[in-house]
């Protein structure tokens, strides 16, 4: 199945929530500060484990949200570049349908041969983007997959109460 076209506002307002929570994480890391000397065992704390395990989270939602603002920043940028083929192959009388490159129905007043090149060279950067948009796709929901499998670790661990 191929995925609808990305809502890039939804998207990227939704990685920049992700690490914005994540720097809050991390502030409010920082503000603890560390147990009092006094106040420390021997060996890990249950306080160090439940930092370490925020922390943790923290590192996570910054992964994520970094990914999907990536997504979203090379989405735009083959947008761009996809309006400049658009631009391109209707010099030609050509049209872009999905991935494909057709030529437009009727007479063309373009040269048969010049027609013929540009159709092959806009196909040829329309199958370079749909490439890159799959790589990109593959490398968030690869990061999301690794995320998960974190997240829940340490969902397991704060469970056991840190251990």
């Amino acid at each position: 199945m191929t995925p609808g076209p990305l809502d890039a506002a939804s998207t990227s307002a939704l990685g920049g929530a992700l690490r914005g929570h994540a720097l809050r994480l991390a502030g409010l890391l920082e503000r603890l500060g560390e147990p009092a000397p006094g106040n420390r065992r021997a060996g890990v704390t249950r306080t160090a484990r439940e930092r370490e395990l925020l922390a943790a989270t923290a590192t996570q939602l910054d992964r994520v949200g970094a990914g999907l603002q990536a997504l979203v920043t090379s989405g735009v940028e083959r947008s761009v570049r996809r309006r400049a083929l658009d631009d391109e192959a209707a010099r030609h009388e050509l049209d872009i349908d999905g991935t494909r490159v057709t030529e437009r129905p009727g007479p063309s007043r373009v040269d048969p041969q010049s027609r013929l090149r540009a159709r092959e060279r806009v196909q040829e950067l329309v199958n370079r983007a749909a490439a890159g948009q799959g790589r990109d796709l593959a490398a968030v929901t690869r990061e999301l997959e690794a995320s998960l499998t974190a997240l829940q670790s340490i969902a397991a661990r704060a469970r056991q109460g840190g251990r």
